[in-house]
């Protein structure tokens, strides 16, 4: 019994000394070059295969909601004096670059009506007037920094009250829309890499409703629309060490059962 474990140990170690060897994820069951009617694979070949799963290349959409300030006040009287509010937001860059829309809206809560209402965005004027209770919207032109100000005007001959208004829920609102392009890193180890036969890319072409792109180590190397379902790209300029390839396209495409396949001489 001794000696049993002792073999099946031994074969363990040997296993994993190969994974180490040959870099790992090789597939024995299914040789992929029976694939290929047309082209004589060497007999002394291996290969490795880099799942990549499904791409999808289309446009996404996102928004985010900010409460600016839950809820303040401001009045002008004569015997009062001012009392105004100002707040600094900012819009991050991505979205900023990316935007469809921004919105600021706010709630008039409360007010005596004495006096108009005045909002200021990055010293523009964008409402000024006698505003009545209830929900405004504003579309916005805004920047990567801004500052938002109200105020209202005085209330004039009734020296006995001020103007006041009580604003709630003061909230930004940002609608965005961005392609996002995937990109992958995988590994050649040395011993593969000096051994290398050939390196493809393989997929199942679903669709495209334009030509895509596929940049493999900063280098463009398709730009176009499959004709056929099961696509075959050759990676020429494989490294040793890490390698990166990268999809992109103006319009909308999915790939699936995308994998690399590196062949090596045993």
């Amino acid at each position: 019994m001794d000696e049993l474990y002792a073999f099946l140990f031994a074969g363990l170690g040997i296993m994993l000394l190969l994974m180490v060897f040959f870099g790992g994820g090789i597939s024995y069951t299914t040789d992929p070059s029976a694939e290929y009617e047309n082209e004589t694979f060497p007999d002394n070949l291996e290969w490795k295969t880099i799942e990549l799963g499904t791409v999808s290349l289309r446009e996404q959409n996102g928004e985010k909601t900010e409460i600016i300030e839950k809820e303040f006040a401001v009045h002008r009287g004569l015997l009062a004096g001012n009392s105004g509010y100002a707040k600094r937001f900012e819009i991050d860059e991505f979205v900023l670059e990316n935007m469809d829309k921004t919105t600021l809206s706010f709630e008039v809560k409360d007010t005596n009506n004495y006096g108009s209402l005045s909002m200021i965005l990055n010293d523009e004027t964008l409402m000024d007037e006698n505003a009545i209770r209830g929900k405004y919207n504003f579309e916005l032109n805004s920047s990567e920094e801004n500052i938002i100000e109200f105020e209202t005007s005085s209330s004039g001959w009734k020296i006995w009250a001020p103007s006041v208004y009580v604003i709630s829920n003061l909230s930004l609102r940002t609608e965005y829309s961005f392609r996002e392009f995937p990109e992958y890193d995988f590994f050649i180890s040395k011993y593969i890499y000096s051994n290398q036969y050939k390196t493809e890319l393989v997929f199942d072409f679903m669709g495209a409703d334009r030509e895509f792109n596929i940049t493999f180590n900063n280098k463009t190397i398709y730009s176009d629309v499959p004709l056929s379902r099961v696509t075959k790209i050759d990676l020429n300029d494989v490294k040793e060490g890490p390698n990166e390839i990268r999809f992109s396209s103006e319009g909308e495409a999915t790939l699936e059962n995308v994998v690399i396949r590196v062949y090596y001489y045993r």
